[in-house]
């Protein structure tokens, strides 16, 4: 029998954290190790893990130390890494931790989300059935409508933008599965010999357009396939739906958006149109967005940043998120 490891990275959201827990250790198929990677969080995750017996309680936490207990039969890891790597840098130590040990298959989401109870056993379903060696789930929930990016298009100079990229369409309910050519680090499933032949996400990119990226290079490899009856919520959903007009100063994670925006799109086009108009065009659209929105002097040094990093390829942590 296949034998599943599950990462979960985390950062001070101890509460949300329980709740993927709770998902992942009810599934329908087995799981034979959870990892939880805690990147450098300062809430109370590591009590209220002991309280609920997936920490020793007897155990004083050091960083860059693996602990293990055991709960229902799976084991539960838990590692405390001495700094904040960023959302990419997290899923990518995080990776290497499981890739060292015997696993079949890998199974990854952040903090923030809870798979149904059958979600893994649809997505083995479908991934069996289709003869690929990358499935992920459907979010779509009464809070959320996922899409399908069935499609990347990168040759045209005035997209601009890695959304205007995508071709992407409503997931068909009459279907068990679709082919995609992307997915965001929320519960994709991975197996493990393709993880050791292409190796670890790109840490470099710190937050932002990682998870592409990785979908990008498995797909040297496998087509991704969606398995639409395996379902995975989002529990911040609703906040991040709400309709709020953005008049706000940019921040630290506007850089890396723009940064990797610039960085992805470079990586992969064939174009020069692509490589050397499509980063002004961006640019430019931020700054007007900036001077309609009364915040051009205080964006426009980290628009400027974030344009001139992605062109030299300067990755990795290069604004502090307090910025």
């Amino acid at each position: 029998m296949d034998s599943t490891s599950v990462l979960i990275v985390t950062y001070n959201r101890s509460k949300l954290l329980l709740k993927t827990l709770n998902g992942v250790l009810n599934q329908t198929k087995h799981v034979s190790e959870v990892l939880i990677f805690n990147n450098h969080g300062t809430d109370d995750t590591e009590k209220l893990l002991k309280k609920e017996g997936y920490l020793d309680s007897s155990l004083d936490i050091a960083d860059g130390q693996m602990y293990k207990t055991t709960k229902d039969g799976v084991i539960i890891s838990y590692y405390l890494n001495d700094k904040n790597l960023g959302g990419a840098g997290g899923f990518s130590k995080g990776i290497k931790l499981i890739s060292e040990q015997n696993y079949d298959w890998l199974w990854v989401m952040d903090d923030d989300v809870v798979p149904e109870d059958n979600c893994l056993e649809e997505m083995f379903k479908q991934v069996q059935a289709n003869s690929v060696q990358v499935g992920i789930p459907n979010r779509s929930d009464d809070n959320f409508t996922d899409t399908a990016c069935i499609d990347f298009d990168f040759d045209d100079y005035r997209k601009f933008w890695i959304g205007l990229r995508k071709k992407s369409i409503s997931i068909p309910k009459d279907v068990n599965s679709i082919f995609v050519k992307d997915f965001p680090f929320e519960g994709p499933l991975v197996k493990m010999d393709l993880v050791k032949k292409i190796g670890l996400p790109d840490s470099r990119y710190f937050i932002e357009y990682d998870d592409s990226d990785y979908a990008q290079r498995l797909q040297q490899y496998t087509k991704i396939v969606l398995a639409t009856k395996a379902t995975l919520h989002r529990q911040l959903a609703k906040k991040r739906m709400e309709n709020t007009k953005k008049t706000e100063a940019y921040n630290w994670r506007n850089y890396y958006k723009i940064r990797n925006n610039i960085i992805f799109d470079r990586r992969y086009t064939n174009s020069w149109k692509v490589k050397l108009i499509s980063p002004i065009i961006l640019t430019s659209h931020h700054l007007v967005i900036s001077y309609r929105t009364k915040n051009l002097r205080k964006n426009t040094p980290i628009i400027l940043k974030a344009y001139f990093d992605g062109m030299l390829n300067k990755m990795g942590k290069r604004v502090n998120p307090n910025y």
